[in-house]
Formats: C-alpha cells, structure tokens, sequence
C-alpha cells in the first residue's frame, strides 16, 4: 500500500512541478514530462527510504 501512495503523490506533485514549469517557461504541457518526473521521484523516495535506518521505537 505505501508503494501505491508514493506514486499517488510523486504522480500530483510531478503534475503540479510540471504545470508551473511549463507555465513560467512558456511551453505547452506535456504529461511525459510528468510520467517521467513521477518515475524519477518514486524510485528517489523508495531508494532513501531503503538506505536510511529504521528508528529506534519509543515507549
């Protein structure tokens, strides 16, 4: 399920990043941009969330 939710989210923020870049660039929106930003985005999230170390739990 947490696989499913990084994409959910790296998909909308990826299409929020792309349709201000684009607006601020004067291009047109293009959604592979936005696939390619969402792949690049949820293999860095799984990536960081695999390297960095489990914390400790509290009681």
């Amino acid at each position: 399920m947490r696989f499913v939710a990084t994409i959910i989210w790296a998909f909308v923020l990826s299409a929020v990043a792309a349709f201000v870049l684009t607006s601020m660039s004067g291009d047109p929106y293009d959604m592979s941009l936005v696939i390619v930003m969402t792949i690049i985005f949820s293999l860095g999230v799984w990536t960081v969330s695999a390297v960095l170390p489990k914390g400790e739990e509290h009681e």
